[in-house]
């Protein structure tokens, strides 16, 4: 009869061979006569943990430490498993215990510098790299992630070395090739073999140095995956392809791709960068063309999911709802590039944003990448997860913006926004581990600034204005299609001249509204503030916007409906202290006047228009409240008294008139808020239609911006209000 160290021998063969399942039974076959044996709960829970079972794994290794708590490789089997599970802490402990317990444990300074460097504690995790060198020199892996940290902080003299250890590791092997590996010396007259290795990402991100060797090689031929063939056919310096099933004709030498820029001893300084280095087909860029001419908008390629079987997969690709505000900026087009895992998620995104899906149609007849190099040619932008399609942008000298992990691969480097690989490209960085909503946060307000800039570096329209019918037009105006009266003295005049309404105050208001805020906006009169707003929030978000003159609140309705925005809801009302009916007089729309500056309260004839408060809407979240309501504020404020203390939001409150201004000054700091003269120009110098004149001759818009004590913000540029005898006009107006 087998003994019990028979049968765990017999379970790990098994288990080495890869049938973790029939191992797992084998062990358990063990505890079940021997429940007391420390080796066979260790040996389950490694089972477990290589099925993917990390808290089944973790409470075998507890049972195992149970039985015998010196057992060193049972903590550093636990720290693995812990660090799967995301538990960083317990698993560095679990680590250091291993360590305690037997300090020449080389496999634990290994794990522990992994977990280590997936926190971003690079140098203390070279450090456990290095121990683990020391205690066992021929460990692979452990110089092998050794050379990945010094390459990622550009130590490339010195990471290139330990970088070529990964040929030795159980992931790679070398080609079987009866020629030698190229070791740097003349290739004048003589034939090299370069060959793909890794992903279909690495081999277009070093095919370029095929035109570097070809400069001394009488001959180069690269070898690569089939699918790539087409593709790497555009790459110059290459006398051939072959695939890596085919037989090889003669050559000389033979190196990696990846290889030659260590054997060149290439660094920093020394990159070869230049771009495009691959091209798209000619007839297909002109198809797609063809295809893409009727997308409206700023196009922007996303790509999202890279191959599953990358071990930093799950760190790396993005889900694709990460991608929703880019879908809710204003004048963006989104179009997937996306192929193969990852597509499932696009019905769901498409439910709710706009999407065109291309997926489907791209390489499918044509060869990798083919459709895709095409269409991005047809792009104004990339936007893409650090796969394949980030090379192929790059490698193509297309516009791409790369999302990173926190830990990126190495060829990113750490603390830069550029690439020293792909002039083109730009590299946007989570500032902590999973913060894919504040990257794109930031990749979104890069894009507004952009195509602000685009616009107005443009000359918006020929013919921006468009007559209509009556006393309305419609303008092309910076945030949209915007239809106002051409009789209004200020709002009307000034998107008439500018394309634009006191865009100093929608610039302060951008830096305060994000994706997926509720605003309340008393006084929107035509929504000049409310359809950017409305944008700025993003199809998550909520604009509730309120206009008591029935003609204005019709031509606001309008805006939204024009600017296709579903996120806006109209009320024909008015804010006050209490619900109930205001009188609004009857204004002559076709003769000039101030729309915009109408004083409700004691008027005896008009329009008998609802008044509601802000407490009435019942908000469950309430991010800013915009009041421009002609005198009323102080009401509108007292009748917001449990909105504001329960949401504390951003108050931004016009406040000129000095009659209503100490106690408008003394309600809003009683509740518990800091509050700041914000006084921009109605003029602006860089405004949408490139207008160099002031035609309001210095007058200036006057409000009050209003942040609750509770938020510590820091405000900069702004004049603070101090006291209830605080005027507007003793300093200079202001901007953010």
């Amino acid at each position: 009869m087998a003994t019990v160290d028979q049968v765990l021998s017999q379970a790990w063969a098994v288990h080495q061979a890869g049938d973790f399942n029939a191992a797992q039974q084998l062990y358990r076959k063990v505890l079940d006569g021997h429940p007391e044996n420390a080796n066979a709960w260790c040996y389950l829970g490694l089972a477990l943990h290589d099925q993917g079972r990390f808290a089944q794994a973790i409470e075998a290794y507890r049972r195992a430490i149970g039985i015998k708590p010196d057992y060193p490789i049972a903590y550093n089997n636990m720290g693995n498993s812990l660090q799967r599970l995301g538990e960083f802490g317990r698993s560095l402990a679990s680590y250091r215990e291993a360590l305690r317990l037997k300090p020449d444990y080389a496999n634990a300074y290994k794990n522990m510098g992994t977990l280590q460097f997936w926190q971003g504690f690079f140098d203390q995790a070279a450090e456990a790299f290095g121990k683990a060198i020391e205690l066992n020199p021929a460990n692979a892996e452990s110089h092998k992630s050794l050379g990945i940290i010094l390459l990622l902080q550009g130590q490339f003299e010195r990471g290139w070395p330990e970088y070529a250890w990964r040929w030795k590791t159980k992931d790679l092997k070398r080609p079987d090739y009866a020629q030698p590996r190229w070791d740097g010396s003349s290739l004048a007259g003589r034939t090299i073999l370069l060959h793909a290795e890794q992903g279909l990402g690495d081999a277009i991100h070093f095919v370029r140095y095929a035109a570097v060797l070809k400069q001394q090689a009488g001959r180069v031929i690269v070898q690569c995956h089939k699918a790539l063939v087409p593709l790497l056919r555009t790459c110059r310096g290459i006398d051939q392809l072959i695939t890596f099933n085919s037989k090889p004709p003669d050559f000389d030498v033979y190196a990696s791709l990846l290889d030659v820029p260590a054997i060149l001893k290439m660094d920093l300084s020394s990159v070869v960068a230049g771009v495009p280095y691959l091209s798209a087909d000619e007839s297909l860029i002109e198809y797609w063309a063809r295809e893409l001419h009727s997308c409206p908008g700023f196009k922007i390629g996303i790509v999202w999911q890279g191959s599953p079987q990358h071990k930093a997969d799950q760190r790396r690709s993005i889900p694709l709802e990460q991608f929703a505000p880019l879908a809710d900026t204003a004048g963006v087009r989104l179009i997937s590039l996306q192929k193969g895992p990852g597509s499932e998620q696009i019905p769901a995104f498409a439910a709710r944003h706009a999407l065109l899906d291309l997926g489907p149609r791209l390489d499918e007849s044509t060869g990798a990448f083919m459709d895709s190099a095409a269409v991005l040619k047809n792009l104004d932008l990339l936007i893409t997860a650090d796969t394949a399609m980030a090379h192929l942008g790059g490698a193509l000298g297309v516009r791409t913006w790369l999302a990173l992990a926190q830990v990126p691969d190495w060829r990113w480097l750490l603390g830069r926004d550029d690439s020293p690989w792909y002039p083109t490209m730009r590299l946007f960085r989570q500032k902590s581990a999973g913060d894919w909503p504040g990257l794109f946060q930031e990749i979104v307000e890069q894009l507004k600034s952009e195509l602000a800039d685009r616009t107005e570096g443009q000359a918006a329209d020929s013919t921006p204005h468009i007559p209509l019918s009556g006393f309305n037009e419609l303008v092309r105006s910076r945030h949209g299609m915007m239809l106002y009266n051409k009789n209004d003295r200020y709002i009307g005049r000034s998107l008439k001249a500018y394309g634009e309404f006191s865009e100093g105050e929608t610039a302060l208001l951008r830096q305060i509204v994000k994706p997926g805020h509720v605003v309340v906006e008393a006084g929107a009169n035509i929504g000049a503030h409310t359809i950017p707003l409305a944008r700025f929030a993003g199809e998550r978000g909520r604009v509730i916007a309120f206009e008591p003159q029935r003609v204005v609140f019709q031509t606001l309705c309008a805006n939204v409906a024009l600017n296709g925005l579903s996120n806006v809801e109209c009320h024909h009302a008015g804010l006050g202290d209490g619900v109930g009916t205001v009188t609004v007089p009857a204004l002559d729309y076709r003769q000039e006047n101030n729309f915009g500056g109408l004083e409700l309260g004691g008027h005896q004839h008009g329009e008998a228009t609802p008044l509601v408060t802000v407490d009435s809407l019942n908000l469950p979240r309430c991010n800013l409240i915009k009041l421009d309501v002609e005198g009323m504020e102080l009401q509108a404020l007292q009748g917001a008294r449990r909105t504001i203390q329960q949401h504390q939001p951003v108050l931004y409150v016009e406040n000129d008139r000095d009659k209503h201004s100490a106690a408008l000054i003394e309600l809003i700091q009683s509740f518990g808020y800091d509050l700041y003269w914000h006084t921009p120009p109605l003029f602006n110098p860089r405004n949408h239609l490139q207008n160099p004149k002031d035609i309001f001759g210095g007058v200036v818009s006057v409000n009050m911006l209003c942040l609750p004590k509770s938020a510590n913000a820091s405000v900069a540029g702004l004049r603070p209000i101090t006291s209830l005898d605080s005027n507007w006009r003793r300093g200079p107006p202001s901007e953010p």
